[in-house]
C-alpha cells in the first residue's frame, strides 16, 4: 500500500503552490466523507507517495470554521503515515502551534515556506535539533529547498508521534510586507475597486475587442453561427432541425462561448492569488465588509461578476472559511452580468426613445437595486440558512512574484475542473428544455407563443402584472433561466419587443429591477451546484425570485409616487 502524507498549514503561506511544486499537478480531488470539504490528492513526483492537501487551519486549539475543524480532524485521525505542516515567515507562530498540536499524536515535519521573503535566523538543521522534528526551508515560487524536501518525503518512514518542543523562532525579513500601504480600509477598497474595474475591462477587451483590435468572440461566434445556419439549410424535418440547432447546438455553442470567459478570468484571479493581492486587500477590508454581511475577499468576487457570474464563482475557491465561500457564492447571482446590461440598454432605449438623455439614468436603476438586493439577500441567508461570513483574522499576506509553471498548472486545473463539473450541465440543459419551447397543446409549433413555455409564461406573467408588465414580456424572461443572451430573441419571437415602447416609466423601471436579480442562468447554476450543492442552489433561486419581485413592486410604487408628485 502506498504511503500517504497529509499536507496542512495556516492559510496564505503558499501551501498549494508548494503542493504543485512537489507533485507537478493535481491527480484528483476527493471529499471528506459526508462533507463537501475538498482534499486535493497528488503523488510526489517520481514516487508512489500520495500527498493530500487539506484546507487551511488557523486555530488548531479552537477551530472557528467547519472546514478548519474537518481539516484538523482529518490530519489527526485520517489514514496518514505522517503530517507536513507548512508555515511562512509571516505566519510562523501559527505554524508552530499547529505542529505542536499535531505532533502529540502524529509524526510531523515542519516546512517554512517563502524563505525568499524572510528566513529564520538559525539554520534549518539547528532548528530541527532544537524542536526534535525534521525542518525544511523552502521557496516554492523560486524552487529553493523543494528537491531536498521531495527526496526526504520519498523515503520518510516515521515510527510514531514526534512531540514538538515549543520555542520562539526569530525571523529575519528580506522583503518588506506591503500591508502598510493599504492599512486604511478606504485605500484598500479603492485598490479593490481599481483592480476589479481593470479585470472587467480586461475581460471585455479580450473577448469583445476594443478599437481596431478584434476580440476572441469575433472569431468564435461566426463559426458557431455557421453551424446553426448549416443545420437550418440541411433540409431536415423542422422538428429535428429545431432540436439540433435550438437544443443541442445552443448548449454546445453556449459552453464554447463561456470557455474564453473562464480561461481569462481564471488567469487573472489565479494571478491575484499567487501574487498575494487577494489576501492582502481582502484582509484590510474584511471587518468592514463582514459587518455588511459580505466576506472581505467577496467584494472582488462580486465586482468580477459584473462581467460574468460564472468566472466570478471561480474566485470563491481562494477564500478561507466555509461561511465566507458559501456567502460569496450565494451573492454572486445578484450582480447583473454583461448580458443583463445589454437587456437594460435595450429596454431603456425602447421606452425612452423620445427622451434618450434618460437612458443612462434608467440603466443605473437596476444596478442600484442589485446593490441593495445583495445586502437584503445576505441578511436572508444569514437568518434563514445560518450562512455567516467571518472575519478571517489571518496574518498579512506578502506580495510576491509567482512561479510561471505553477501558475499555469493552477489555471489549467481550475479550467478543467469547471469543464468537467459544470460543462455537461451547460451543454445539455437547452436540449432538455427544448420541448417546452417548441411543443404546445397542439404538438410541434414554430411559433413560441403557442408553446408550453408560453402557457407557463401566462401564469408567470400574473406575478408581474401588478407592475404593469404584459405577459409576453414576462414569458420572455423565463428564457433567462437558460441564458440571459437568449432573452431578447424570445422577446422578438413573442412580440414583446413591440410592447416595450408602450410601457409606463414605473413599469419599465420595475421590469429592469426585476431583470437585475430574478434568476441565475444554467451556467451559473452549474457552477453554484459545484460549490454549495443542489439544496442551497435551489433555495437561492427561490430567494432570488422573491427578492426580485419585492424589488420590482417597490420600484414601481416609488416611481409611480414620484411621477404623481
Amino acid at each position: 500500500m502506498a504511503r500517504r502524507i497529509a499536507f496542512v498549514g495556516p492559510p496564505n503561506v503558499g501551501k498549494s503552490t508548494l503542493f504543485y511544486a512537489l507533485t507537478g499537478r493535481y491527480v484528483k480531488t476527493a471529499n471528506y466523507p459526508g462533507k463537501t470539504l475538498e482534499m486535493n490528492v497528488g503523488k510526489i513526483r517520481g514516487t508512489e507517495v500520495e500527498l493530500v492537501d487539506l484546507p487551511g487551519v488557523f486555530n488548531p486549539q479552537s477551530p472557528k470554521d467547519e472546514d478548519e475543524a474537518l481539516a484538523l480532524r482529518e490530519a489527526l485521525e485520517g489514514p496518514y503515515d505522517g503530517v507536513v505542516v507548512v508555515g511562512a515567515p509571516h505566519a510562523i507562530k501559527e505554524a508552530l502551534a499547529l505542529a505542536e498540536h499535531i505532533g502529540r499524536s502524529r509524526p510531523v515535519v515542519l516546512v517554512v515556506n517563502m524563505v525568499d521573503l524572510g528566513a529564520p535566523e538559525m539554520p534549518s538543521e539547528e532548528l530541527s535539533a532544537k524542536m526534535g522534528i525534521p525542518v525544511f526551508y523552502t521557496s516554492a515560487v523560486k524552487g529553493l529547498g523543494v528537491l531536498q524536501l521531495r527526496r526526504f518525503l520519498a523515503s520518510w518512514a516515521p515510527a510514531g508521534p514526534t512531540p514538538v518542543k515549543a520555542l520562539e523562532i526569530p525571523v529575519r525579513p528580506s522583503a518588506k510586507l506591503a500591508g502598510a500601504l493599504f492599512s486604511r480600509p478606504s485605500l484598500a477598497f479603492a485598490a479593490v475597486l481599481a483592480l476589479s474595474v481593470a479585470t472587467v475591462l480586461a475581460l471585455f477587451v479580450a473577448l469583445e475587442g476594443a478599437g481596431p483590435w478584434p476580440g476572441i468572440l469575433s472569431y468564435i461566434e461566426p463559426a458557431l453561427d455557421g453551424v446553426s445556419d448549416a443545420i437550418a439549410s440541411a433540409g431536415l424535418p423542422p422538428a429535428l432541425a429545431s432540436f439540433l440547432a435550438d437544443g443541442l447546438w445552443l448548449g454546445v455553442s453556449a459552453l464554447v462561448g463561456f470557455l474564453p470567459y473562464m480561461l481569462i478570468a481564471l488567469s487573472l484571479v489565479v494571478l491575484y492569488e499567487e501574487t498575494g493581492v487577494i489576501g492582502l486587500l481582502g484582509r484590510m477590508l474584511e471587518a468592514k465588509m463582514v459587518s455588511l454581511g459580505v466576506p472581505g475577499r467577496g467584494i472582488l468576487c462580486l465586482m468580477i461578476a459584473s462581467a460574468c457570474n460564472v468566472p466570478a464563482l471561480s474566485t470563491v475557491r481562494v477564500m478561507w472559511g466555509r461561511g465566507n465561500r458559501l456567502m460569496s457564492a450565494l451573492l454572486v447571482p445578484y450582480v447583473p452580468c454583461a448580458a443583463r446590461l445589454s437587456l437594460f440598454v435595450a429596454v431603456s432605449a425602447a421606452v425612452f426613445s423620445a427622451k434618450p438623455y434618460l437612458v443612462p439614468l434608467a440603466v443605473f436603476v437596476p444596478y442600484a437595486v442589485a446593490a441593495l438586493a445583495v445586502l437584503a439577500a445576505s441578511l436572508i441567508y444569514r437568518k434563514a440558512f445560518g450562512v455567516v461570513p467571518r472575519v478571517e483574522g489571518l496574518p498579512p499576506t506578502p506580495l510576491m512574484v509567482p512561479n510561471l509553471r505553477i501558475y499555469a498548472l493552477k489555471v489549467w486545473a481550475g479550467f478543467k475542473d469547471f469543464l468537467v463539473k459544470a460543462g455537461l450541465l451547460i451543454a445539455l440543459f437547452p436540449a432538455v428544455v427544448w420541448p417546452l419551447t417548441h411543443f404546445g397543446p397542439s404538438g410541434f409549433v414554430s411559433d413560441i407563443s403557442e408553446s408550453w413555455l408560453a402557457e407557463a409564461g401566462r401564469a408567470f406573467g400574473a406575478l408581474l402584472a401588478p407592475a404593469g408588465i404584459p405577459w409576453q414580456i414576462s414569458t420572455s424572461l423565463i428564457a433567462g433561466y437558460i441564458f440571459k443572451e437568449v432573452v431578447w430573441g424570445f422577446m422578438v419571437a413573442l412580440g414583446a419587443d413591440s410592447l416595450l415602447p408602450s410601457l409606463s416609466i414605473p413599469a419599465a423601471l420595475a421590469l429592469m429591477a426585476f431583470m437585475a436579480v430574478y434568476s441565475a442562468c444554467v451556467a451559473t447554476v452549474g457552477a453554484m451546484v459545484k460549490l454549495v450543492g443542489w439544496r442551497l442552489t435551489a433555495l437561492s433561486l427561490a430567494v432570488q425570485l422573491a427578492v426580485a419581485l419585492a424589488a420590482a413592486y417597490a420600484v414601481y410604487a416609488a416611481a409611480s409616487a414620484l411621477i404623481y408628485i
